[in-house]
């Protein structure tokens, strides 16, 4: 046993020194796995962060380069709508039997025509250039004005929010299927933006076949019809009027007594709950406008 104890206190020295190297290769791997642990994590995030800012930015660049357009089409929408409740029973917008030619130059119609196609061509300019961008990685501000983009051409093809859960989608008639609207705007689409009105005046002719079941829709478009189409084009004049509000100059905002002024008077029973269900599936609900616009609405 002496033997035994007086071997070990002899070899003290050397157990020492191959501890020391054991627990110096054990540190030295624990600090290279956490080091670089915390490396590729610091990393990970560097790039996410990286990516994340130089999509935010590509989005902003694409917003930048078109919102005016887009803005001003919407006022120039806008300013028609109101014009429209005080002279649609002047019928200027109507093309008879008798005169149903819609290669006319009828300047109402036509004008009314083109800036309704106007505001779903910028939407379509903008989608298209951000095609390839990561739009979810978009700031608060942005995502919400992307989903008034999306929300815009809906209003023309869902018909549950129209229609009700029973509605028929077989056939188009007072909507128009996706792909059907989507092709609309085309025809005014241009390498530098869109067409002018004078263009488009200028191309009646060739516009009578792709655009002839719009010509068909907005023929005729009254508030006291017994239709769902004038329910469709007053939703899309609500989220326009909105999303100048969000997004447009101060002369260009319409103020709570010029809502509450069309929603009190839509001149027939539209189905508001279904417009707002729309707005929340989009999670736009939240949106400070739209909040105010609900509010009104049940006042």
């Amino acid at each position: 046993m002496h033997k035994f104890i007086n071997v070990i206190i002899e070899n003290v020295p050397v157990y020492t020194a191959l501890i020391s190297i054991i627990v110096s290769v054990i540190t030295f791997f624990l600090t290279n796995h956490i080091k670089n642990y915390f490396e590729n994590n610091l990393l990970k995030r560097k790039l996410e962060t990286e990516h994340k800012f130089d999509q935010q930015k590509k989005i902003k660049e694409v917003l930048s380069k078109y919102k005016i357009h887009l803005l001003t089409s919407c006022e120039e929408f806008n300013n028609r709508m109101w014009n429209f409740y005080s002279n649609y029973s002047e019928n200027w917008h109507c093309i008879s039997e008798k005169d149903n030619d819609y290669s006319q130059p009828h300047y109402y119609f036509h004008s009314f025509v083109y800036r309704f196609l106007a505001v779903l061509a910028w939407i379509k300019k903008i989608q298209k250039d951000m095609i390839f961008i990561d739009t979810t990685l978009a700031s608060k501000k942005d995502l919400e004005f992307i989903k008034f983009l999306r929300v815009i051409p809906l209003i023309f093809c869902d018909l549950h929010f129209v229609e009700g859960e029973n509605a028929d989608g077989t056939h188009a008639t007072d909507h128009f299927f996706r792909d059907k609207l989507n092709l609309f705007p085309d025809e005014i689409i241009n390498e530098n933006g869109i067409k002018s009105y004078s263009e488009y005046i200028e191309n009646l002719d060739k516009l009578q076949l792709p655009l002839k079941d719009l010509y068909d829709w907005f023929n005729g478009i009254s508030p006291i019809e017994d239709r769902k189409r004038w329910d469709r084009l007053y939703f899309m004049h609500l989220i326009v009027m909105v999303f100048l509000n969000n997004y447009g100059y101060d002369f260009q905002e319409t103020n709570k007594d010029k809502l509450k002024e069309i929603l009190n008077n839509p001149s027939k029973q539209v189905n508001m709950i279904g417009f707002f269900e729309l707005l929340n599936e989009y999670k736009l609900n939240e949106n400070k406008k739209v909040k105010m616009l609900r509010k009104i609405s049940i006042l």
